[in-house]
C-alpha cells in the first residue's frame, strides 16, 4: 500500500505573533505532536488577513496583541474573513473576562502563553477544526431551510410561550406589511392587528399552548390591518423542546382572500389547506412540526354528505419516517362530487433536504388544483414549477412522483408516473394484482426542464382497492443480504387480497419487517389505499 496514500495531510497553522521566542515555543511544542503541521508565521494583522486570503488555512493562532491592534478588535477582524478559519487566541494576559468574550463571539478556545503544554495545544487544535467544520455544515444547512421556506408562498412563524414573535418567513412579513422578516422578532400580534383581532388569535395560542391540541385550517377574517390581507387560513400546532414539553407554537397561514372572494360568489371553495408541523433540535425540531402538518389530517367522502361509514370510497394511509424528518408525502384532493385525486411523492435523501422538498410539493399541489383532472399535464407543470425552486439551492434536489384520478361515477382510473414505484391495483373480485404499468415512466422531478408525463388510463370496478406506496416499502434486506423485492411484496398482497384495507396494510408492514435483518425500514415507507366501496351515480 502507498504510504502517501494513508498519512492523513498535515495540518496548516497559521501564528500571528509578533514575538519570535513565542514563535519557537509554538513550533517546538507542535514538532512533539504524533500528526503532522505546516506552520507559518506573520507578525501583524494585516499581514494574517492577507494570507488567511491565500491557500487554505487550517486553523490560526492569534496573540491578541499586535503592532497595529490590540485587544477584542484583534479577533473581531480575523473571524470576520471570508475564509472562516478557526481562531485560537494565544494570549499572554490570563483574563477571564476577555476569554469568556473571545469564545462568545466565535473563538474555538482561549489559552494563556506558559498555562499549556504541547498536548494541550495539539488537542485544542484538533478540536477546534472539527468543530468549525460542524458548525460551517449546521449553517450551510440553516442557510438552505431558510432558503427554501422563505420561497414558499405560505405563511411561516414561531412564537414563544409569551407570544413573541421567533421566527418568520418572506410571505409572513408581506402579509404584515413590513419590509424584513427579521422585523417581527420580539414583537406580538397586537403590534400588526387590530386589539380585537390580536386577542383572538392570542386566546388561539394560549388554547394551544395549554391543551396541545392544533387548530387546522381554521379561516379568519383579520381585516385589512397594517398589510392588505382580509382573510386568512391558519394552523397553528403546539411546539416541543427534546424532552415533549410545549414551548411555543408554530404557525402556517395563507393569504386566501381571493378563494374567499370566489368562494361567495361560486359557493365552493377548494380543498383546505392541511396542518403543517415540523421539529428539528433547533431548526430541526421546527422542521418536524412543519412537515407533519403536511400530510392530511382527514380524507373527503363521495358524496360529500356522506358519513365515512357510508362513504363511496374509503381511504386508508400509513406514513413512517425513518429519521426525524423524512422524505415522503402524499396528498387526497377533493375534485368534484365524483373524482378524486391521490398523489404521491418521494423526495432525494433524507432529513431537512427531503422533507424541504417534500414542503415544496405539498404548496405546489394546492397552487397546481386547477389542473388536477389530468395527470400528465399535472406532473409536466408540477415540474417545471419544482425547477423553478430547486434552481435557487446549490444542492442537486429531485422526487419522483405518482398521481392518480379516480372518476368514482364512470368507473375509471387515469394516472401519470415521474419515476415512481407502480402502484398496485387489487382486483378483488377475481383476485388479480396488477401493476398500474402501461408505458414507460417519465423522468423524476426536478431534473429535466422539457419533460412532458403522458397520463394512462384504466377501469374502476366495485370493491377494487388500489394501492400507491413508496420504494422504501419493499427495498429492505434480510441477514442474507436478499432484498424485499417488488414481486415479493405482490405475493404478500396476493396472500391478503381479500383483507379489508387497514388490516391488509398492518399485516403488509409485518411481514417486511419480519423480513428485515435490522427489523424496521432502511427508508422512509408512505401507503395510501382506496378502497371502493360502490360507484356513484353519475346524477
Amino acid at each position: 500500500m502507498n504510504d502517501a496514500a494513508t498519512t492523513p495531510a498535515p495540518i496548516r497553522v497559521l501564528i500571528v505573533e509578533d514575538d519570535e521566542d513565542d514563535d519557537l515555543l509554538i513550533r517546538e511544542m507542535l514538532a512533539e505532536a504524533p500528526v503532522g503541521f505546516e506552520i507559518e508565521r506573520v507578525a501583524r494583522l494585516e499581514a494574517a488577513l492577507e494570507r488567511m486570503g491565500g491557500d487554505r488555512i487550517d486553523v490560526v493562532l492569534a496573540d491578541l496583541t499586535l503592532p497595529d491592534s490590540h485587544g477584542i478588535a484583534t479577533f473581531r477582524r480575523l473571524y470576520r474573513h471570508p475564509s472562516r478559519a478557526p481562531i485560537l487566541v494565544l494570549s499572554g494576559i490570563d483574563d477571564e473576562a476577555l476569554a469568556l468574550r473571545t469564545v462568545e463571539e466565535g473563538a474555538q478556545d482561549y489559552l494563556v502563553k506558559g498555562e499549556f503544554d504541547s498536548a494541550l495545544l495539539v488537542r485544542s487544535i484538533r478540536y477546534a477544526i472539527k468543530r468549525a467544520a460542524a458548525e460551517t455544515a449546521l449553517q450551510d444547512e440553516r442557510n438552505l431551510l431558510r432558503s427554501v421556506i422563505d420561497n414558499v408562498p405560505d405563511s411561516i412563524f414561531v412564537k414563544d410561550a409569551e407570544g413573541r414573535y421567533l421566527l418568520g418567513n418572506t410571505a409572513h412579513a408581506q402579509q404584515l406589511g413590513i419590509e424584513s422578516p427579521e422585523e417581527i422578532v420580539g414583537h406580538t400580534s397586537f403590534d400588526y392587528f387590530a386589539p380585537e383581532v390580536a386577542r383572538g388569535f392570542a386566546a388561539d395560542d394560549e388554547r394551544v399552548l395549554t391543551t396541545g391540541t392544533a387548530i387546522v385550517n381554521r379561516h379568519e377574517f383579520v381585516g385589512e390591518g397594517r398589510g392588505s390581507l382580509k382573510w386568512l387560513s391558519t394552523t397553528k400546532v403546539p411546539l416541543r423542546d427534546a424532552q415533549g414539553h410545549i414551548i411555543g407554537i408554530v404557525g402556517v397561514g395563507r393569504d386566501i382572500t381571493a378563494r374567499k372572494l370566489a368562494e361567495e360568489k361560486l359557493a365552493s371553495y377548494a380543498e383546505e389547506l392541511r396542518g403543517k408541523n415540523a421539529e428539528i433540535e433547533d431548526d430541526l425540531q421546527l422542521a418536524r412540526e412543519v412537515q407533519q402538518a403536511f400530510l392530511p389530517q382527514q380524507f373527503p367522502t363521495f358524496p360529500p354528505t356522506a358519513s365515512p361509514e357510508a362513504s363511496a370510497v374509503r381511504f386508508v394511509s400509513r406514513y413512517l419516517p425513518t429519521m426525524t424528518l423524512g422524505g415522503d408525502f402524499f396528498h387526497v384532493l377533493r375534485l368534484s362530487d365524483t373524482r378524486v385525486g391521490i398523489f404521491i411523492c418521494d423526495a432525494m435523501g433524507h432529513g431537512v433536504q427531503a422533507a424541504l422538498v417534500t414542503a415544496i410539493q405539498r404548496t405546489l399541489v394546492e397552487e397546481l388544483h386547477a389542473l388536477a383532472d389530468r395527470p400528465g399535464v399535472f406532473l409536466t407543470q408540477m415540474n417545471a414549477s419544482l425547477l423553478s425552486i430547486l434552481r435557487r439551492t446549490k444542492s442537486p434536489l429531485f422526487a419522483s412522483a405518482f398521481y392518480l384520478v379516480a372518476d368514482l361515477a364512470a368507473g375509471a382510473l387515469s394516472y401519470a408516473n415521474a419515476g415512481h414505484p407502480r402502484a398496485l391495483h387489487l382486483h378483488r373480485d377475481t383476485g388479480r394484482i396488477e401493476a398500474l404499468a402501461h408505458g414507460k415512466p417519465g423522468p423524476v422531478l426536478g431534473v429535466f426542464e422539457d419533460s412532458v408525463y403522458t397520463t394512462y388510463e384504466a377501469a374502476l370496478a366495485p370493491h377494487d382497492l388500489v394501492i400507491l406506496f413508496t420504494d422504501g416499502l419493499y427495498e429492505v434486506e434480510n441477514s442474507q443480504g436478499e432484498l424485499f423485492d417488488f414481486e415479493l411484496l405482490r405475493e404478500v398482497l396476493q396472500a391478503r387480497v381479500q383483507l379489508p384495507a387497514e388490516e391488509l396494510f398492518d399485516e403488509m408492514l409485518v411481514e417486511v419487517r419480519r423480513f428485515s435483518a435490522t427489523g424496521g425500514f432502511d427508508d422512509d415507507v408512505c401507503l395510501v389505499g382506496m378502497e371502493v366501496r360502490r360507484l356513484l351515480d353519475a346524477a
